[in-house]
């Protein structure tokens, strides 16, 4: 028996010796501006990464050597992660670009930085294409994207929604809160919708977040924002696609800071307040007040519910968007559909989407297009024109 077994292990130990660093899950696209994006992806053992980015002419990805873009931190490339998220910036706007991601196996760390590197894993660009994307126009009337909320890790249904459609088309898809229904740990987030957006969309066409009050739990979510990372460090963004201005807005909690089902860790009127500081600066900005259109992307929508939440957010929000000619919110929470007209409280139409669908929006000049869009195909439409 001891024979046997030294055996097996003679014959397992030069194959675990060569055995090559693995990439995991992605790369997904977030965080797009018109001259940047980050690049996100997971490997099965700590590494040094990089990504190497040209504009695509149609030639040989290998034509010419690439920079590398490492991920660095106060000068220093991050080589101890197992989860890789790197910020591509100076690129032209409009542009489509080729990539091709690569992670260095670490496989021993000494004193003073004495790092032996072990095998590469990349993505493929010699018997396929290699991965794209276009940034975001500087300027124009057009603009397409879909938004999902509230999968609440149905990544099953995620994928009958969007089998059939044409995601390369867009320009951006949204991910508008609940995508799960807690974070507890990077497995989860990966089998709940990540991997679903990769195998369909997001290694090409970029996710714009936006966090949902169930993706404030759980003992993985002080971790979220590492999955997708902003340029300013917060969940609520700014974004500009061509001529049309993207606010995007947390909304915290739906219940008091105290709730017991917070565990003591809630801080959200807090955070809400500081957030409704930057968004009174925001709508004042030039970069906002010369946008053809302004549409503003938040879980909970306003003015329609009586929770601490719903009623905070109301309070303090609510005055700041009226006076800011927004012309579409896009929501969910409830996993009902509705469509609230502009009126008195609520100065710009709403639309709530439901749980079992999505939504798909073509900004046009002078117009927005909306369809809901369920497993049986559109089942609401909508047309506003823009202020």
């Amino acid at each position: 028996m001891k024979k046997i077994l030294s055996a097996l292990l003679g014959i397992a130990a030069p194959l675990l010796l060569t055995a090559q660093i693995k990439i995991t899950h992605g790369p997904w696209l977030c965080d797009m501006t018109s001259t940047g994006v980050t690049v996100v992806w997971a490997t099965d053992k700590p590494a040094l990464s990089w990504v190497e980015v040209t504009e695509d002419h149609g030639k040989s990805f290998y034509q010419t050597e690439h920079k590398r873009h490492y991920e660095t931190v106060a000068g220093r490339r991050q080589a101890h992660k197992t989860l890789h998220a790197i910020r591509l910036e100076g690129l032209t706007p409009g542009t489509k670009y080729s990539y091709r991601i690569f992670s260095r196996e670490v496989v021993e760390w000494k004193y003073n930085d004495a790092v032996k590197y072990g095998n590469v894993a990349s993505t493929n660009v010699f018997s396929r294409a290699p991965l794209h994307f276009t940034t975001f126009p500087a300027t124009g009337d057009e603009v397409s994207f879909l938004v999902f909320n509230d999968v609440h890790g149905r990544a099953d249904l995620m994928s009958r929604l969007i089998k059939d459609e044409n995601l390369r088309s867009y320009d951006f898809v949204a991910f508008n809160g609940d995508m799960s229904n807690s974070v507890e740990s990077r497995e989860q987030l990966f089998k709940d919708y990540i991997d679903t957006a990769v195998k369909f969309f997001a290694s090409e066409v970029p996710v714009m977040y936006n966090r949902g009050n169930h993706e404030t739990r759980g003992r993985h979510a002080d971790l979220l924002g590492e999955y997708f990372p902003t340029h300013s460090g917060n969940f609520y963004q700014l974004y500009k696609v061509g001529d049309t201005a993207f606010l995007v807005l947390d909304c915290g909690e739906d219940k008091p800071d105290s709730d017991i089902e917070y565990g003591g860790l809630a801080d959200y009127d807090a955070y809400r307040e500081a957030e409704s500081e930057w968004l009174r600066a925001t709508v004042s900005s030039e970069a906002f007040r010369n946008a053809a259109a302004r549409i503003v992307l938040l879980h909970i929508p306003l003015g329609c519910g009586d929770w601490h939440g719903d009623l905070h957010l109301d309070k303090l929000l609510l005055p700041i968007l009226n006076e800011a000619d927004i012309d579409v919110m896009f929501s969910g929470h409830t996993h009902r559909y509705a469509f609230h007209e502009a009126g008195e409280k609520v100065r710009f139409p709403i639309v709530v989407n439901d749980n079992e669908s999505y939504v798909r929006c073509r900004v046009t000049k002078g117009k927005i297009h909306i369809e809901t869009v369920g497993t049986g195909g559109t089942t609401h439409t909508h047309e506003i024109t823009i202020r």
